[in-house]
Order: structure tokens, then C-alpha cells, then sequence
């Protein structure tokens, strides 16, 4: 799950052809990077964007497309601080929201592409906790969501 890819159509903004486009969230260097390219058919008209947090659009076509990921924890913690400490440092979250996002997560409700979960899991092993990314299974709505084709 170090990578996630979508492809997806839109109409060229230049001159209306058809713009085949992707996307991809992956995990480097211990952070979180995407980038997205558009390009046209016709005019080769050329687009590339990256960055460390992807937009909420490629974010969801994302989730759309590969379903979410779940961060699950092999055993019960005993000790839950080396386990806030990592999810404090992960994000900048302060306390409060780091024990939160820590119920979450043994509640079995924290989710996120991919990639995301991965890295999280990463960070976990690192601190000696034993943490695995697993993909949700997806319903059959699942697949029947919409994602706009406007890049």
C-alpha cells in the first residue's frame, strides 16, 4: 500500500479534446507525496502538479477508486504513550486530539487511502508498536461513487 495510482477523462480546457489524466499518492523518504498530470490528446497541452498532501479531489477519487485503509494494531496497547507520542509527531496534533485519533484507531475507525494508513503504520513499527495498514473490504455501493472529471 507505499503507492496508489487513479486514472481518469476530462475535456482539454485549451481545445476541448480529450485530457487523460492521473494521479498518485506514494510514500517516499518517510512522507507522504502525490502528484497529478493532464494531458491532452490534440494539443499536448501538459499539466504537472505535486505536493505533500493531496488535494480533497484526487484524495477521494482515490478512496473512490482503491477503497479505504484501516490502521489495525496487532494487539491491545498496554501502553498507550509511545503510541501518542507517534501520532502527535504524525500531523502536529496536540494531546486531546492524538488520545481521540487513538480510540479511533481501536475502534477500528480510522481510515485513509492507502498510502496514508501505510506511512502511519511505518511510523508505529518504528516506535516498536506493531501496527499493518489493511485494505477495507468494499460494499458494492462502494464503487458507485461519483468523483467529478474536472481536473
Amino acid at each position: 500500500m507505499n503507492i496508489a495510482t487513479v486514472h481518469w477523462s476530462a475535456a482539454c480546457d485549451t481545445c476541448g479534446a480529450d485530457l487523460r489524466c492521473s494521479g498518485t499518492q506514494t510514500v517516499r523518504n518517510d512522507r507522504l507525496w502525490w502528484d497529478e498530470e493532464h494531458r491532452c490528446s490534440r494539443c499536448e497541452s501538459t499539466v504537472l502538479v505535486c505536493g505533500d498532501a493531496p488535494p480533497d479531489r484526487l484524495r477521494a477519487r482515490m478512496l473512490a477508486e482503491h477503497g479505504a485503509a484501516r490502521l489495525v494494531l496487532a494487539e491491545a496497547p498496554v501502553r498507550r504513550l509511545p503510541i501518542l507520542r507517534v501520532l502527535r509527531t504524525d500531523g502536529g496534533r496536540t494531546l486531546p486530539q492524538a488520545r481521540a485519533l487513538l480510540e479511533l484507531i481501536l475502534g477500528g475507525g480510522h481510515h485513509g487511502t492507502g498510502p496514508e494508513i501505510e506511512l502511519l503504520a511505518r511510523r508505529l513499527r518504528a516506535a516498536g508498536i506493531a501496527a499493518e495498514a489493511v485494505r477495507q473490504p468494499r460494499s458494492p455501493a462502494a464503487g458507485a461513487t461519483r468523483v467529478p472529471d474536472t481536473p
